[in-house]
């Protein structure tokens, strides 16, 4: 039997299926392998399905919340980021729009203490925030989570449950790996743009003082450099180091410092076999290895390959599953 993905390709799984909850967008498989756990992030319900011993004959699966609704209270948002403790005692799961993560006990199914990630520094107000992706180090007392539209690397404490930086980011932070020996950390960027409200809005009178036209065209003039007579920010280069990037950081006792701004994939604009590349590459996962961090350019059809001591792209492999497909485009490679 097959399944017919979105994308209209037939797949054939082999070995045994096993049911989760609706819309499973992300998995984490704990380091011995006896536990592993879905992040069910689509409408209803928002929750997450353990699965215990996934590769018997008989695993169980363990959906939190129980019901067919979301239960605010128990786990009221979730998204992508996933992790779990060496012991295989709890796993941490990314709150999306609740600006959290939240801890639930891996043998109760009991949920446990969340962590607020609404923090303020002198330099931002992350009071609101969309928790992503995360990293957790192997001794478990790290984590490292992404805050979508914060722009920001946030750390964290797993002993007390506090942040403990708030480090800035390019333009929505969308994936995140640690290297091999937790001396580096790397975030893929997916965004173009830092979008910011008009200037000259009354916020007690949107309707009268909202503009008439569209602001900023792309690829305008008030895009690039706004315009500041009417109110209008400018919304900069689409190419900027900030948009459709990769970030790297060392770490210093935890704390992560920028030590590359790294373009992957093709430049908005760029000659692709004659035509101009519309849209950015849109790097959305990575994985690392000792030398290189491999990223998918899900826009672009490749992986680019990074040099880690170098924090520069050595190689592109250009994914063409089907080479009786090979001018047509949509693998949209995400995930590694």
């Amino acid at each position: 039997e097959g399944s017919i993905l979105p994308n209209g390709r037939i797949i054939t799984p082999q070995g045994t299926q096993i049911t989760t909850a609706p819309h499973p967008y992300v998995l984490v498989l704990s380091a011995d392998g006896s536990v592993a756990v879905t992040a069910n992030s689509g409408t209803n319900p928002f929750s997450i399905s353990i699965i215990r011993n996934p590769l018997s004959s008989t695993p169980s699966v363990q959906q939190i919340p129980e019901g067919a609704k979301t239960e605010s209270g128990v786990l009221e948002a979730c998204f992508m980021g996933l992790a779990i403790s060496p012991d295989n005692r709890t796993v941490y799961v990314a709150g999306g729009q609740a600006n959290q993560v939240f801890l639930f006990d891996l043998t109760t199914g009991k949920r446990g203490e969340p962590i607020n990630c609404a923090t303020r520094t002198e330099e931002a107000d992350y009071t609101h925030g969309y928790i992503g992706d995360m990293a957790l180090t192997r001794d478990g007392r790290t984590l490292y989570a992404v805050d979508q539209i914060g722009f920001r690397l946030v750390v964290i404490d797993t002993r007390s449950r506090k942040v403990l930086h708030s480090i800035p980011t390019g333009r929505y932070p969308f994936g995140i790996t640690l290297s091999p020996d937790e001396t580096r950390v790397f975030v893929a960027n997916v965004g173009v743009f830092e979008y910011k409200p008009f200037t000259d809005l009354d916020p007690k009178n949107i309707k009268n003082t909202a503009h008439s036209w569209p602001s900023s065209k792309y690829g305008s003039k008030e895009m690039l450099e706004g315009d500041p007579a009417k109110g209008v920010p400018a919304l900069g280069d689409p190419n900027a180091p900030e948009a459709f990037s990769v970030w790297s950081y060392t770490l210093t006792n935890g704390k992560p410092t920028v030590k590359g701004k790294i373009k992957t994939g093709f430049l908005v604009g760029q000659k692709v076999e004659d035509f101009p590349a519309v849209g950015g590459s849109s790097p959305n996962s990575l994985v690392a290895t000792d030398r290189y961090v491999f990223v998918s350019n899900g826009n672009n059809d490749c992986v680019s390959v990074i040099d880690i001591e170098k924090d520069t792209v050595v190689s592109t492999l250009f994914l063409n599953p089907e080479p009786r497909l090979r001018s047509l485009r949509g693998v949209i490679p995400f995930g590694l």
